[in-house]
C-alpha cells in the first residue's frame, strides 16, 4: 500500500518522498476559469480555498507533472468539484488535453461525464469520493466504463470496503488514512466547500453553539458541550485510520491518502512516517492482533486514540 500525499509544497517534495510518500495528487487555480465562470464556480472540491488549497496555476501543474516523472512518482490532479454546466464540461476539456500530452498519470474526477472526457483524451481517470461509491453496483458501473482507480467514501465501514473489493475485482481502490475528517458524506454535501458559511460543517462550526439536550440537566449539558468541543477539535485534523493498515494491505488497497491540502508539510511529513512503518510492520505481521500489539501510534495517542473521536474506522479500535 502507497502513500498518497498531497503536493502543496513543491520545495518540500523531496522531504515527502524522503519519508516514504509514493504518490502524490494537487490541484490548481486559474484566474482564466474564475473570470469565465465566476467566483463560485469551482474547478475542484478547494478551489474556494483558493491559494491556500491550490497554491498554484496550471502552467506550474505541468511543470510539476515532469517533475514527478523525473522524480518516478505518481501524481494526479483533481477536477472533482460537486457540479459542473455543460460550458464548464467543455472548458475543462483543454486542461485534459495539455496535462495528457505533458505524461500526466491521471485526473480525479467526480461524475460520469468527466470519466468519459478522460477516456475520450486518453488520460486514465481516479473516481473522487464525490461520486459516492457506496456499493459493488456503483463500483461495477465506475470499472466497466474504465476508470483506474476508486476512492472509497471515508465513512464506509471496513466490512463494506471488503465486500466491495471482492465483489469488484480488477480495480485498484484508495481509503483515507490520515488528516481531515469529515462529519458529512463528501457526495451528499449539498453545500459549497468554502472558507465563507457555503458549507454545511464551515457554517455549523462559525454559528452560535445552539445543542438541544433532553434532559437540559448542568451535567448532560456539559456532557454534550464537552463531546461537541472535543469532536471539532480533534477529528478534523488528527483524523486517523493507522489501526485499519493490516485489514487494508489484506484487502489489496493500493494507497491510503494524507487529505490536508492546506496543511503544515512538517505534519504531513510525521503522517507519511507513520503509514509507511505501520505498513512495513504489518506486512511482517502473521495476524491482527499481533499487528496492533506492535503498530506504532501518533506521539499524542492519550488523548487522540483514547476518546475515540479521530478515528476513520472505528470498529478495528477493540478487537
Amino acid at each position: 500500500m502507497k502513500v498518497l500525499v498531497p503536493l502543496n509544497s513543491a520545495e518540500h517534495v523531496d522531504d515527502y518522498i524522503q519519508a516514504g510518500a509514493g504518490e502524490f495528487y494537487m490541484g490548481f487555480y486559474d484566474p482564466e476559469w474564475t473570470e469565465r465562470f465566476g467566483e463560485y464556480a469551482d474547478i475542484n472540491r478547494l478551489t474556494g480555498f483558493r491559494e491556500a488549497a491550490n497554491p498554484y496555476d496550471f502552467e506550474t501543474v505541468l511543470q510539476m507533472v515532469q517533475k514527478m516523472k523525473e522524480k518516478e512518482r505518481t501524481l494526479y490532479i483533481t477536477f472533482n468539484a460537486s457540479i459542473y454546466s455543460k460550458e464548464e464540461l467543455k472548458f475543462l476539456e483543454k486542461y485534459f488535453m495539455r496535462l495528457k500530452d505533458a505524461g500526466s498519470d491521471g485526473v480525479i474526477v467526480s461524475c460520469m461525464e468527466l470519466v468519459n472526457l478522460a477516456k475520450a483524451v486518453g488520460i486514465p481517470s481516479v473516481i473522487s469520493t464525490i461520486a459516492g461509491i457506496y456499493n459493488s453496483d456503483m463500483a461495477k458501473f465506475y470499472a466497466d466504463h474504465g476508470t483506474k482507480r476508486i476512492i472509497l467514501p471515508r465513512d464506509l465501514m471496513l466490512t463494506e470496503i471488503e465486500s466491495i473489493t471482492k465483489n469488484v475485482g480488477n480495480m485498484e481502490y484508495e481509503v483515507f488514512m490520515m488528516r481531515n475528517g469529515c462529519a458529512f458524506s463528501d457526495s451528499n454535501c449539498l453545500g459549497m466547500h468554502r472558507i465563507e458559511m457555503c458549507s454545511i460543517c464551515s457554517s455549523i462550526t462559525k454559528a452560535d453553539n445552539e445543542i438541544l439536550v433532553k434532559d437540559d440537566s448542568f451535567g448532560n449539558r456539559h456532557a454534550a458541550e464537552l463531546n461537541n468541543m472535543i469532536y471539532s477539535a480533534h477529528f478534523h485534523n488528527t483524523a486517523c485510520g493507522l489501526c485499519s493498515i493490516y485489514r487494508f494491505i489484506q484487502m489489496g488497497i493500493v494507497a491510503g491518502k494524507i487529505v490536508g491540502r492546506s496543511d503544515q508539510w512538517e505534519n504531513i511529513c510525521r503522517d507519511i512516517r507513520y503509514i509507511t512503518e505501520n505498513v512495513e510492520i504489518a506486512r511482517a505481521c502473521g495476524s491482527e492482533e499481533e499487528y496492533l500489539k506492535r503498530m506504532v501510534f501518533p506521539e499524542d495517542r492519550n488523548v487522540v486514540c483514547k476518546l475515540g473521536l479521530s478515528c476513520y474506522y472505528p470498529e478495528v479500535r477493540f478487537v
